[in-house]
């Protein structure tokens, strides 16, 4: 990407980092505590669906794969395997990261309701606004922006986006290993990328 077109990326994002707050505020809003199935595992599969829409409105491909450790007794929720796919020649990055959040309430020492994205001294509080549906979410912006200014990506991205992290990550290996085999979904990543860490400040990730 040369500077001019650095430049028109990187004008974009500040033009739409309204945007980019709103949608993180309806994915802070749904409840996905993994830790309490009894309770959010509808929230969780919600959160799983949310992010296939958008990456199904984006152009990409999307799939729920069923969790391959659950069991009548106890239902859990599903894995979102999704894809960008622009050119075979391409190298192909798998892009890990998770949907569900730890338990919060006010009573832990939260100032504001933590499901309620609330910004305060210009800094944004929130469950999962940093681990991790921010930085997981942030992919879609980013083949978005490209799209949005006629920018080849420069290559291939897979995803896989688990909700169980928080408490064991229960059917992730499994379904690694599966997809991992001759013609699956994996069988083709050249490299993988852990999106599911801490921002550092405002302007280094």
């Amino acid at each position: 990407m040369n500077e001019d077109l650095q430049q028109q990326f990187f004008t974009h994002v500040e033009e739409n980092t309204p945007l980019y707050i709103e949608r993180l505020r309806e994915a802070v809003a749904i409840p996905s505590v993994s830790a309490q199935l009894d309770d959010h595992l509808d929230d969780v599969v919600k959160m799983i669906d949310w992010t296939k829409g958008h990456i199904e409105r984006l152009g990409g491909t999307a799939t729920v794969v069923p969790n391959p450790v659950a069991t009548a007794d106890r239902p859990l929720p599903p894995i979102l395997l999704g894809e960008f796919h622009v050119d075979p020649s391409l190298k192909t990055v798998c892009v890990y990261g998770h949907l569900d959040v730890q338990p919060a309430a006010k009573e832990d020492g939260w100032d504001t309701d933590p499901f309620v994205l609330t910004e305060k001294d210009g800094k944004l509080y929130g469950r999962g606004s940093t681990d991790d549906k921010g930085p997981a979410l942030s992919w879609l912006w980013i083949v978005e922006a490209h799209q949005t200014l006629g920018i080849k990506l420069p290559i291939n991205i897979k995803i896989l986006f688990e909700g169980m992290e928080e408490y064991g990550s229960d059917g992730v290996f499994e379904t690694i290993a599966e997809e991992a085999k001759e013609g699956k979904f994996l069988n083709d990543v050249d490299f993988f990328c852990i999106s599911d860490n801490y921002w550092l400040g405002k302007s280094k990730p």
